[in-house]
């Protein structure tokens, strides 16, 4: 999850003041990087540092981009805490996100191999998402092969107003 929550971030629409997400992520209060002896401090560097080497990656070498996705007990990739923490992120301020979200513009098609493996607290497909069904099925299973690319395209998508290129 944590792979996909600062994937998100990286290359999401805005760039967050990095406490203003890394506490909420961490469940850690501010304060705790005012004082670099202590193991909530290390955790906010270990994730800092992390999602800086991830946006090196989608910015110098995106054909690189490999996300940690789980495996399951028989070895199957398991793209699902992946795609929950991705989704965690989009929600620090979904109106950002909506650009992608209609479903149709073509963009939203990088979402839903991601959007596919998340739900709301009672099990309904979260907004975005494809509704269940075949396509959803056939989204669900190639989302490992499609989803790396799905993530370089989104960063190209916001680096316009984003980076100012």
């Amino acid at each position: 999850m944590l792979d996909g929550f600062l994937t998100a971030i990286v290359v999401g629409p805005v760039t967050y003041e990095p406490l203003g997400w890394i506490c909420p992520l961490l469940g850690v209060s501010k304060n705790a990087y005012c004082h670099g002896d202590t193991p909530e401090f290390a955790a906010i560097a270990a994730v800092a540092k992390y999602h800086n080497a991830l946006a090196a990656t989608l910015s110098e070498t995106p054909d690189q981009f490999t996300p940690r996705f789980d495996r399951s007990e028989s070895g199957a990739v398991d793209v699902g805490p992946w795609c929950r923490g991705f989704h965690a992120a989009i929600q620090l301020n979904p109106k950002y996100w909506r650009p992608l979200l209609p479903a149709r513009r073509q963009a939203h098609l990088w979402l839903i191999p991601i959007l596919a493996h998340c739900t709301d607290p009672d099990g309904r497909p979260v907004p975005g998402a494809p509704p269940p069904g075949p396509l959803t099925e056939l989204a669900r299973f190639d989302a490992h092969r499609n989803i790396p690319s799905a993530v370089v395209a989104m960063r190209e998508f916001w680096a316009p107003t984003r980076y100012g290129r």
